[in-house]
């Protein structure tokens, strides 16, 4: 599975998340189809990134049928993005539990998102260098070194564009705790990718010498 190209994505609004939940309760069976079709992507890069590719399909469908057998339930205190997606978290960290051991690193290629842009505003020859040595290859192996809930922050903020709030909700996390794993989820990889290339400013003496 594959997602789209997210810069081409529009974002749902909560009314029509309402509409189509609305619709689903009264019997319509291609109204729960779309919020299906609607989310099924992001929720594959959730479950991916948090419990591995060789599981994602299955938690993926299974996080649906759940979300489809609780609707009746669902009251609509949060929206239905915020609450399908906590299923997804919740799903995923039992199969981390289950499993007991991280996720191997899923590539942005495989994913169908190219352009995933997670390092802070710096230098500009450090972002030029880093794109010179390809940057998502290095992104995505490293973002796997990530403690979890940074890189669940960071997926959910950057890969499903979800706002601060929701994801409050969905990490069940205070907001300010959001930001902070945000920032330092974004600061810690820039330093990671530092690290591994080594990258520091040529000095006078570190020319090669000619033959």
């Amino acid at each position: 599975m594959t997602g789209p190209d997210v810069n081409e994505t529009v974002l749902p609004t909560r009314d029509d998340d309402e509409e189509l939940v609305r619709k689903c309760r009264a019997g319509d069976p291609e109204a729960f189809a779309a919020l299906v079709d609607r989310y099924k992507h992001g929720i594959y890069w959730l479950v991916a990134r948090m419990a591995g590719r060789e599981e994602a399909e299955d938690l993926t469908q299974e996080v649906f049928v759940r979300a489809y057998q609780a609707l009746p339930r669902f009251r609509g205190e949060s929206s239905f993005r915020t609450w399908v997606f906590k299923i997804a978290r919740n799903l995923s960290l039992s199969a981390l539990r289950r499993r007991g051991r991280r996720p191997d690193p899923v590539s942005w290629e495989e994913e169908g998102y190219e352009q995933f842009r997670l390092l802070p505003e710096g230098r500009p020859d450090l972002e030029e260098e880093i794109e010179r040595m390809d940057l998502a290859e290095r992104v995505r192996a490293l973002l796997g070194r990530l403690p979890d809930s940074h890189r669940t922050a960071l997926t959910l903020f950057y890969l499903n564009q979800l706002k601060y709030e929701e994801i409050a909700a969905v990490m069940e996390v205070p907001l300010g705790t959001v930001k902070t794993l945000i920032h330092r989820g974004r600061s810690r990889l820039r330093d990671l990718l530092v690290a591994e290339m080594s990258f520091a400013p040529r000095r006078a003496g570190d020319e090669q010498e000619p033959e």
